[in-house]
């Protein structure tokens, strides 16, 4: 689900929502599973590229999760989009987006 919400922004209101209901119900007590937290920081970079209002303050709850996950490939992915979101948003929106076929920003 998470993944689809993130290539499908566009099809629902919903989004920020069901984001944060995740992040309150299955990401609220340690250990979180990293296939999870890799989904989410995925989902939610992309949203946050198409709509950054909305998705700020869940995308730095993610940063959060991921930076302190055991997992080294969960730390490592979040640094790398926090290092491109912080120096070069059109650029991280370029990789980003291109990567699922999706370049439109709203």
């Amino acid at each position: 689900m998470i993944t689809i919400l993130g290539e499908c922004a566009d099809l629902t209101d919903s989004g920020p929502y069901l984001i944060e209901h995740v992040l309150k119900n299955r990401c609220s007590t340690p250990p979180v599973c990293s296939r999870l937290l890799i989904s989410l920081l995925s989902a939610c970079t992309r949203l946050f590229l198409r709509q950054p209002a909305e998705y700020q303050h869940i995308l730095g709850q993610v940063f959060e999760l991921c930076m302190s996950s055991p997992d080294a490939d969960v730390r490592d992915k979040a640094a790398m989009y926090y290092l491109m979101l912080s120096t070069d948003v059109p650029l991280a929106t370029s990789v980003i987006l291109s990567a699922s076929g999706t370049t439109k920003a709203n």
